[in-house]
């Protein structure tokens, strides 16, 4: 902003900054790439919501409407789960490069992934799928428009559902889907069909669990890296004062010749947007067991 003037720093507390700013960097990533999932997967409920409200309003519930709407739910499913092994892969990734190889918190986080996909069946499920989806097929076979009288504060409404539907014996004659996955999919499938909305949300769930691992394992980090960018700032402006703008603010180790070898930029905006995605995506438990409808309750005003 062509103000020329600078503070000089010996280079320990070059490199502590820098660290502090790309550690802080590495955390924003994750956030982003959790939004990723969850977006996604809202997408993907929303999706199911409107067809729902097509069927009740149009009930246009014809084989080609049901071709049409299994396709636009199976590329949201295809989304989601690409989107969600971006984030397993990669949130390892940016452990690794905050902690270093190795690392007790680099094997927390790989120890976490094991335990829920361990714990999950949607979660096992939806992993097997996405291989099977990248190879293969689809990751649905099937929709099913469900219409049924619900009883409800001595009256009845007329309940629409979407369903997409997993295809076991499909997935059985694909002869390559992962065999103990196939045979829990067995267990509980109706008529050689599963409903995949469950197993999607615990799969969605899973992630999010992992992610809360990894705040739970950077957030004392989170303090003290802040607080490096904090008095990086600060001291810059004690010695030219606040109303000197911090725009283009940056630190630069020099050559011999006096030359930057590289520089980094020093702002607060990714410590923002990290914190509003922290803030939207916070609250995730119970997650499988949330729904949303529009139905009418006398008691709703």
């Amino acid at each position: 902003m062509g103000f020329t003037d600078f503070v000089e720093i010996d280079e320990a507390e070059y490199l502590l900054i820098k660290n502090a700013r790309q550690n802080l960097l590495e955390v924003l990533f994750l956030e982003e790439k959790l939004d990723l999932v969850t977006e996604n997967f809202y997408e993907y409920e929303t999706e199911l919501l409107s067809i729902a409200s097509r069927m009740m309003i149009f009930n246009n519930d014809d084989h080609v409407a049901m071709s049409r709407e299994r396709n636009l739910i199976g590329r949201r499913i295809v989304n989601l789960l690409s989107a969600g092994r971006m984030y397993i892969d990669q949130s390892v990734q940016h452990v690794e490069k905050i902690y270093g190889i190795p690392s007790p918190n680099l094997e927390t986080i790989k120890n976490e992934i094991k335990i829920q996909y361990d714990k999950s069946l949607g979660y096992r499920v939806m992993e097997a799928l996405r291989n099977y989806v990248q190879h293969r097929g689809f990751p649905i076979h099937s929709m099913k428009f469900s219409h049924r009288r619900v009883d409800i504060d001595d009256d009845f409404q007329l309940l629409h559902r979407a369903i997409p539907l997993i295809g076991v014996a499909e997935l059985a004659e694909d002869g390559n889907f992962k065999k103990s996955v196939l045979e829990e999919l067995k267990n509980i499938q109706h008529n050689d069909w599963v409903d995949a909305k469950p197993l999607i949300r615990e799969y969605t769930e899973g992630i999010c669990n992992i992610h809360e691992k990894v705040r739970e394992i950077v957030r004392p980090d989170l303090v003290k890296w802040e607080r490096i960018l904090d008095d990086t700032i600060e001291k810059f402006q004690n010695k030219f004062g606040k109303d000197v703008p911090l725009a283009g603010l940056i630190i630069a180790p020099t050559e011999n010749d006096g030359r930057w070898a590289e520089t980094e930029t020093i702002h607060k905006g990714s410590i923002e947007r990290r914190q509003a995605l922290e803030k939207k995506n916070r609250v995730f438990v119970n997650l499988h067991k949330r729904y949303a409808s529009n139905e009418i309750r006398k008691d709703d005003a």
